[in-house]
Protein backbone atom coordinates (compact mmCIF):
# COMPACT_ATOMS: atom_id res chain seq x y z
CA UNK A 1 0.00 0.00 0.00
CA UNK A 2 0.67 3.77 -0.73
CA UNK A 3 2.37 5.01 2.83
CA UNK A 4 1.12 7.96 2.03
CA UNK A 5 -2.32 6.99 1.43
CA UNK A 6 -2.44 5.13 4.34
CA UNK A 7 -1.41 8.19 6.69
CA UNK A 8 -3.88 10.40 4.69
CA UNK A 9 -6.87 10.91 7.62
CA UNK A 10 -10.31 9.72 6.66
CA UNK A 11 -13.02 12.48 5.63
CA UNK A 12 -14.66 13.84 8.80
CA UNK A 13 -17.40 15.09 6.82
CA UNK A 14 -18.35 11.69 5.53
CA UNK A 15 -17.32 9.93 8.46
CA UNK A 16 -20.34 11.84 10.68
CA UNK A 17 -22.61 11.46 7.16
CA UNK A 18 -21.93 7.74 7.17
CA UNK A 19 -22.62 7.27 10.97
CA UNK A 20 -25.64 9.27 10.67
CA UNK A 21 -28.98 7.15 11.19
CA UNK A 22 -31.99 7.23 8.83
CA UNK A 23 -34.08 9.71 10.80
CA UNK A 24 -30.94 11.52 11.87
CA UNK A 25 -31.35 15.61 11.02
CA UNK A 26 -28.87 15.79 8.02
CA UNK A 27 -27.49 19.27 8.17
CA UNK A 28 -24.28 18.22 7.24
CA UNK A 29 -23.48 17.71 3.49
CA UNK A 30 -23.93 20.23 1.21
CA UNK A 31 -26.19 18.23 -0.70
CA UNK A 32 -28.97 20.71 -2.95
CA UNK A 33 -32.58 19.77 -2.33
CA UNK A 34 -33.92 21.71 -5.66
CA UNK A 35 -35.85 20.07 -8.73
CA UNK A 36 -33.47 19.66 -11.48
CA UNK A 37 -34.29 20.58 -14.93
CA UNK A 38 -35.28 17.70 -16.67
CA UNK A 39 -35.88 18.37 -20.36
CA UNK A 40 -31.91 19.09 -20.39
CA UNK A 41 -31.84 15.42 -19.44
CA UNK A 42 -34.23 14.70 -22.44
CA UNK A 43 -32.52 16.52 -24.73
CA UNK A 44 -29.58 14.66 -23.80
CA UNK A 45 -31.53 11.45 -24.12
CA UNK A 46 -32.74 12.08 -27.82
CA UNK A 47 -29.51 13.16 -28.37
CA UNK A 48 -28.18 9.81 -27.33
CA UNK A 49 -30.89 7.97 -28.90
CA UNK A 50 -29.76 9.80 -32.53
CA UNK A 51 -25.94 9.85 -31.64
CA UNK A 52 -25.27 6.64 -29.47
CA UNK A 53 -23.03 7.83 -26.00
CA UNK A 54 -19.22 7.60 -27.55
CA UNK A 55 -16.00 8.92 -26.36
CA UNK A 56 -15.90 12.67 -26.28
CA UNK A 57 -12.72 14.89 -27.16
CA UNK A 58 -10.37 14.73 -24.02
CA UNK A 59 -10.69 17.87 -23.40
CA UNK A 60 -14.45 18.26 -23.32
CA UNK A 61 -16.74 18.92 -26.25
CA UNK A 62 -16.28 21.73 -28.36
CA UNK A 63 -19.50 23.36 -28.08
CA UNK A 64 -19.28 23.08 -24.47
CA UNK A 65 -16.57 24.49 -24.15
CA UNK A 66 -16.92 27.69 -26.45
CA UNK A 67 -20.38 27.76 -24.31
CA UNK A 68 -18.42 27.82 -20.76
CA UNK A 69 -15.98 31.17 -21.98
CA UNK A 70 -19.06 32.44 -23.75
CA UNK A 71 -21.11 32.28 -20.49
CA UNK A 72 -18.15 34.13 -18.00
CA UNK A 73 -16.44 36.42 -20.57
CA UNK A 74 -13.63 36.39 -18.65
CA UNK A 75 -11.05 38.53 -20.09
CA UNK A 76 -7.97 36.40 -20.12
CA UNK A 77 -9.72 32.91 -21.02
CA UNK A 78 -11.51 33.81 -24.23
CA UNK A 79 -11.40 30.47 -26.35
CA UNK A 80 -12.59 27.02 -25.92
CA UNK A 81 -8.01 26.19 -25.72
CA UNK A 82 -8.80 27.83 -22.02
CA UNK A 83 -11.24 24.93 -21.03
CA UNK A 84 -11.13 21.20 -20.34
CA UNK A 85 -14.01 19.60 -18.88
CA UNK A 86 -13.93 17.29 -15.90
CA UNK A 87 -15.66 14.98 -13.77
CA UNK A 88 -16.99 17.53 -11.27
CA UNK A 89 -14.95 20.76 -9.77
CA UNK A 90 -12.64 18.10 -7.22
CA UNK A 91 -11.37 16.93 -10.56
CA UNK A 92 -10.74 20.12 -11.70
CA UNK A 93 -8.83 21.04 -8.48
CA UNK A 94 -7.06 18.31 -9.23
CA UNK A 95 -5.41 18.22 -12.21
CA UNK A 96 -4.79 22.35 -11.82
CA UNK A 97 -2.68 21.35 -8.50
CA UNK A 98 -1.20 18.72 -10.62
CA UNK A 99 -0.08 20.28 -13.57
CA UNK A 100 0.40 24.35 -12.02
CA UNK A 101 3.79 23.39 -9.65
CA UNK A 102 6.37 21.49 -9.46
CA UNK A 103 6.71 19.17 -6.75
CA UNK A 104 10.47 19.26 -6.29
CA UNK A 105 10.81 23.26 -6.20
CA UNK A 106 7.46 24.53 -5.54
CA UNK A 107 5.36 25.71 -3.04
CA UNK A 108 1.07 25.81 -2.51
CA UNK A 109 -0.39 28.39 -0.48
CA UNK A 110 -4.27 27.35 0.81
CA UNK A 111 -6.00 30.30 2.26
CA UNK A 112 -8.10 28.74 5.61
CA UNK A 113 -10.67 27.72 6.62
CA UNK A 114 -10.93 25.74 3.38
CA UNK A 115 -13.00 22.85 1.51
CA UNK A 116 -9.82 20.00 2.76
CA UNK A 117 -9.32 18.30 -0.81
CA UNK A 118 -6.51 21.00 -1.57
CA UNK A 119 -4.18 20.37 1.13
CA UNK A 120 -4.62 16.32 0.46
CA UNK A 121 -4.55 16.40 -3.20
CA UNK A 122 -0.92 18.30 -2.75
CA UNK A 123 -0.12 15.65 0.06
CA UNK A 124 -0.43 12.95 -1.89
CA UNK A 125 1.25 14.08 -4.76
CA UNK A 126 3.84 15.24 -2.97
CA UNK A 127 3.27 18.44 -3.10
CA UNK A 128 4.45 21.04 -0.26
CA UNK A 129 1.74 23.17 1.14
CA UNK A 130 1.39 25.76 3.51
CA UNK A 131 -1.78 27.27 4.99
CA UNK A 132 -2.76 30.78 6.06
CA UNK A 133 -5.48 31.52 8.07
CA UNK A 134 -8.56 34.17 8.17
CA UNK A 135 -9.28 34.82 11.43
CA UNK A 136 -12.50 34.20 13.66
CA UNK A 137 -12.11 37.75 15.22
CA UNK A 138 -13.08 39.37 12.23
CA UNK A 139 -15.32 36.37 10.74
CA UNK A 140 -13.03 34.79 8.42
CA UNK A 141 -13.25 37.90 6.63
CA UNK A 142 -11.05 37.63 3.61
CA UNK A 143 -7.63 39.84 3.83
CA UNK A 144 -5.59 40.08 0.85
CA UNK A 145 -3.00 41.36 3.29
CA UNK A 146 -2.63 38.34 5.32
CA UNK A 147 -2.38 36.12 1.83
CA UNK A 148 0.67 38.54 0.39
CA UNK A 149 1.95 38.65 3.88
CA UNK A 150 2.69 34.49 3.95
CA UNK A 151 3.77 34.55 0.36
CA UNK A 152 7.49 32.28 0.97
CA UNK A 153 9.87 32.43 -2.27
CA UNK A 154 8.99 29.51 -3.47
CA UNK A 155 5.28 29.73 -3.59
CA UNK A 156 3.71 29.47 -7.31
CA UNK A 157 0.41 28.48 -6.28
CA UNK A 158 -2.55 30.62 -3.87
CA UNK A 159 -5.54 27.94 -4.02
CA UNK A 160 -8.98 30.70 -3.05
CA UNK A 161 -12.17 29.70 -2.53
CA UNK A 162 -15.29 32.29 -3.18
CA UNK A 163 -18.09 32.06 -1.52
CA UNK A 164 -16.16 30.03 0.88
CA UNK A 165 -17.10 26.71 1.96
CA UNK A 166 -17.30 26.46 5.50
CA UNK A 167 -17.85 30.15 6.21
CA UNK A 168 -19.98 31.33 2.99
CA UNK A 169 -17.76 34.86 2.87
CA UNK A 170 -17.06 36.17 -0.03
CA UNK A 171 -13.77 37.88 -1.40
CA UNK A 172 -14.74 42.04 -2.05
CA UNK A 173 -13.47 43.00 -5.16
CA UNK A 174 -11.16 45.84 -3.59
CA UNK A 175 -9.44 42.50 -1.69
CA UNK A 176 -9.15 40.71 -4.87
CA UNK A 177 -7.34 43.96 -6.69
CA UNK A 178 -5.20 44.17 -3.83
CA UNK A 179 -3.85 40.46 -4.33
CA UNK A 180 -3.70 40.76 -8.25
CA UNK A 181 -1.57 44.43 -7.65
CA UNK A 182 1.03 42.69 -4.86
CA UNK A 183 1.36 39.17 -7.07
CA UNK A 184 1.57 40.97 -10.41
CA UNK A 185 4.89 43.41 -9.07
CA UNK A 186 5.89 40.40 -7.25
CA UNK A 187 9.93 39.48 -9.14
CA UNK A 188 9.98 35.91 -10.55
CA UNK A 189 8.13 33.42 -11.97
CA UNK A 190 4.46 34.23 -11.99
CA UNK A 191 2.32 33.06 -9.31
CA UNK A 192 -0.66 31.38 -10.09
CA UNK A 193 -4.01 31.49 -8.52
CA UNK A 194 -6.34 27.96 -8.41
CA UNK A 195 -9.83 30.18 -7.68
CA UNK A 196 -12.72 27.12 -6.80
CA UNK A 197 -15.91 29.33 -7.47
CA UNK A 198 -18.48 26.32 -7.62
CA UNK A 199 -20.32 28.54 -5.04
CA UNK A 200 -20.60 31.59 -7.90
CA UNK A 201 -24.03 31.55 -8.56
CA UNK A 202 -25.11 31.27 -4.77
CA UNK A 203 -24.98 35.06 -3.28
CA UNK A 204 -27.27 37.33 -1.30
CA UNK A 205 -26.01 41.06 -2.00
CA UNK A 206 -26.80 43.03 -4.87
CA UNK A 207 -23.72 42.15 -7.15
CA UNK A 208 -21.94 39.03 -8.49
CA UNK A 209 -19.13 37.80 -6.62
CA UNK A 210 -15.98 38.95 -8.33
CA UNK A 211 -13.89 36.20 -9.87
CA UNK A 212 -9.94 36.69 -9.27
CA UNK A 213 -9.94 35.46 -13.25
CA UNK A 214 -11.68 38.84 -14.10
CA UNK A 215 -8.64 40.91 -12.37
CA UNK A 216 -5.72 38.31 -13.11
CA UNK A 217 -4.12 36.68 -15.90
CA UNK A 218 -2.43 33.73 -14.09
CA UNK A 219 -5.63 32.62 -12.61
CA UNK A 220 -7.01 29.02 -12.78
CA UNK A 221 -10.75 28.66 -12.64
CA UNK A 222 -12.55 25.77 -10.93
CA UNK A 223 -16.23 25.17 -11.50
CA UNK A 224 -19.41 22.86 -11.98
CA UNK A 225 -22.70 22.91 -12.31
CA UNK A 226 -23.34 20.44 -9.18
CA UNK A 227 -24.35 23.77 -6.64
CA UNK A 228 -26.01 26.18 -9.49
CA UNK A 229 -28.17 23.47 -10.49
CA UNK A 230 -28.60 20.88 -7.44
CA UNK A 231 -26.75 18.88 -9.73
CA UNK A 232 -24.09 17.11 -7.57
CA UNK A 233 -24.62 13.84 -8.92
CA UNK A 234 -24.21 14.54 -12.61
CA UNK A 235 -20.37 15.22 -11.87
CA UNK A 236 -19.66 17.48 -14.63
CA UNK A 237 -17.58 20.53 -13.75
CA UNK A 238 -14.58 22.54 -15.93
CA UNK A 239 -11.56 24.05 -15.24
CA UNK A 240 -10.19 27.19 -16.83
CA UNK A 241 -6.78 28.44 -16.86
CA UNK A 242 -4.19 29.64 -19.60
CA UNK A 243 -3.67 27.71 -22.62
CA UNK A 244 -0.38 26.37 -21.66
CA UNK A 245 -2.05 25.35 -18.24
CA UNK A 246 -5.01 23.76 -19.87
CA UNK A 247 -2.52 21.46 -22.05
CA UNK A 248 -0.82 20.86 -18.96
CA UNK A 249 -3.42 19.89 -16.85
CA UNK A 250 -5.14 17.79 -20.14
CA UNK A 251 -2.52 15.65 -19.62
CA UNK A 252 -3.49 14.79 -16.04
CA UNK A 253 -7.13 14.45 -16.76
CA UNK A 254 -6.50 11.82 -19.95
CA UNK A 255 -4.88 9.76 -17.75
CA UNK A 256 -6.89 9.23 -15.29
CA UNK A 257 -10.25 9.36 -16.66
CA UNK A 258 -10.00 9.75 -20.71
CA UNK A 259 -12.63 12.09 -20.91
CA UNK A 260 -15.80 13.22 -19.16
CA UNK A 261 -18.93 11.86 -19.56
CA UNK A 262 -20.81 12.13 -22.86
CA UNK A 263 -24.38 12.31 -21.74
CA UNK A 264 -23.28 14.78 -18.98
CA UNK A 265 -21.86 17.17 -20.86
CA UNK A 266 -25.09 16.92 -23.46
CA UNK A 267 -26.92 17.92 -20.24
CA UNK A 268 -24.93 20.66 -19.77
CA UNK A 269 -24.72 22.42 -23.17
CA UNK A 270 -28.53 22.62 -22.94
CA UNK A 271 -28.20 24.28 -19.98
CA UNK A 272 -25.53 26.57 -20.59
CA UNK A 273 -28.29 27.65 -23.33
CA UNK A 274 -30.54 28.59 -20.57
CA UNK A 275 -28.14 31.26 -18.90
CA UNK A 276 -30.86 32.41 -16.66
CA UNK A 277 -31.25 28.91 -15.19
CA UNK A 278 -27.56 29.55 -13.68
CA UNK A 279 -29.00 31.92 -11.07
CA UNK A 280 -32.58 30.02 -10.93
CA UNK A 281 -32.28 28.89 -7.17
CA UNK A 282 -30.70 32.04 -5.89
CA UNK A 283 -34.24 33.42 -4.54
CA UNK A 284 -34.95 30.54 -3.09
CA UNK A 285 -31.59 30.41 -1.09
CA UNK A 286 -31.61 34.25 -0.24
CA UNK A 287 -35.35 32.93 1.21
CA UNK A 288 -33.29 30.19 3.41
CA UNK A 289 -30.81 32.51 3.75
CA UNK A 290 -32.38 35.12 5.99
CA UNK A 291 -34.49 32.32 7.69
CA UNK A 292 -31.43 30.71 8.95
CA UNK A 293 -29.96 34.09 10.44
CA UNK A 294 -33.14 34.75 12.36
CA UNK A 295 -32.84 31.28 14.03
CA UNK A 296 -29.17 32.26 14.90
CA UNK A 297 -29.96 35.45 16.32
CA UNK A 298 -32.72 33.90 18.39
CA UNK A 299 -31.20 30.99 19.82
CA UNK A 300 -28.23 33.76 20.18
CA UNK A 301 -25.38 31.69 18.85
CA UNK A 302 -21.49 32.61 18.19
CA UNK A 303 -21.60 32.58 14.62
CA UNK A 304 -20.78 33.28 11.26
CA UNK A 305 -23.29 33.12 8.24
CA UNK A 306 -21.53 34.69 5.53
CA UNK A 307 -22.55 36.17 2.02
CA UNK A 308 -22.96 33.43 -0.31
CA UNK A 309 -22.84 29.44 -0.42
CA UNK A 310 -25.23 27.36 2.22
CA UNK A 311 -23.27 27.61 5.12
CA UNK A 312 -22.39 28.94 8.26
CA UNK A 313 -20.64 28.37 11.38
CA UNK A 314 -21.60 28.15 15.22
CA UNK A 315 -18.56 28.37 17.45
CA UNK A 316 -19.07 25.64 20.45
CA UNK A 317 -19.62 27.22 23.79
CA UNK A 318 -19.10 26.23 27.56
CA UNK A 319 -18.08 22.69 28.17
CA UNK A 320 -19.07 21.73 24.81
CA UNK A 321 -15.89 24.14 23.72
CA UNK A 322 -12.48 22.64 22.68
CA UNK A 323 -12.49 19.69 20.62
CA UNK A 324 -15.42 19.97 17.74
CA UNK A 325 -14.87 16.43 16.46
CA UNK A 326 -15.64 14.70 19.58
CA UNK A 327 -18.62 17.62 19.82
CA UNK A 328 -20.06 16.84 16.28
CA UNK A 329 -20.32 12.78 17.54
CA UNK A 330 -21.82 13.62 20.54
CA UNK A 331 -23.97 15.80 18.98
CA UNK A 332 -24.98 13.12 16.41
CA UNK A 333 -25.11 10.12 19.16
CA UNK A 334 -27.09 12.45 21.79
CA UNK A 335 -29.23 15.07 19.68
CA UNK A 336 -29.54 13.38 16.54
CA UNK A 337 -28.39 16.19 14.29
CA UNK A 338 -25.08 15.40 11.79
CA UNK A 339 -23.10 19.05 11.53
CA UNK A 340 -19.23 18.97 10.65
CA UNK A 341 -16.58 19.29 12.46
CA UNK A 342 -14.88 22.39 12.18
CA UNK A 343 -11.41 21.39 12.07
CA UNK A 344 -12.29 19.32 9.05
CA UNK A 345 -11.36 22.97 7.04
CA UNK A 346 -8.44 23.70 8.72
CA UNK A 347 -7.20 24.40 12.72
CA UNK A 348 -8.38 28.33 12.38
CA UNK A 349 -12.30 26.28 12.44
CA UNK A 350 -10.80 24.41 15.60
CA UNK A 351 -14.11 24.94 18.43
CA UNK A 352 -16.72 25.18 15.67
CA UNK A 353 -19.21 22.84 14.07
CA UNK A 354 -20.15 23.93 10.06
CA UNK A 355 -24.17 24.35 9.57
CA UNK A 356 -25.37 23.40 5.70
CA UNK A 357 -28.82 25.30 5.66
CA UNK A 358 -29.88 23.42 2.14
CA UNK A 359 -32.94 20.96 4.22
CA UNK A 360 -36.25 22.45 4.99
CA UNK A 361 -37.26 25.05 7.27
CA UNK A 362 -39.16 22.58 9.75
CA UNK A 363 -35.82 20.68 9.66
CA UNK A 364 -33.32 23.55 10.32
CA UNK A 365 -35.78 24.48 13.00
CA UNK A 366 -35.61 21.74 14.61
CA UNK A 367 -31.71 21.14 14.21
CA UNK A 368 -31.03 24.04 15.57
CA UNK A 369 -33.02 23.92 18.35
CA UNK A 370 -31.70 20.76 19.92
CA UNK A 371 -28.66 22.23 18.60
CA UNK A 372 -29.47 24.76 21.23
CA UNK A 373 -30.49 22.80 24.35
CA UNK A 374 -27.21 20.43 23.43
CA UNK A 375 -25.17 23.58 23.44
CA UNK A 376 -26.39 24.63 26.99
CA UNK A 377 -26.84 21.10 28.90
Amino acid sequence: MNPILESLEPSLIRAVYNRKRPDDLDLCLGEPVLPVDLQAFEAAVAWVRDHRCPYGPTTGLLELREAIVHHYRYPFLTAPENVCVTVGSEEAAYIALRAAVDPATDEVLVVEPAYPVYARICLIEGIRCRTVALTADDGFAPRAELVIEALGPDTRLVVLCSPSNPTGRIWPREELERLASALHDRPGPPVQVLFDEVYRELYYSSEAPTSMAALYPHTWVASSLSKSHALTGLRVGWLMAPRAGIAAATRVHHLAVTSSSTFSQRVALELFGKPASFGAHRQHYLTRHAFVKERLLAHRFDHVLGEGAFYCLIRLEGARAGDSVAAAFDLLETARVATVPGRAFGMPCEGWLRVSWVAGPEVLREGLERLRNWMSA
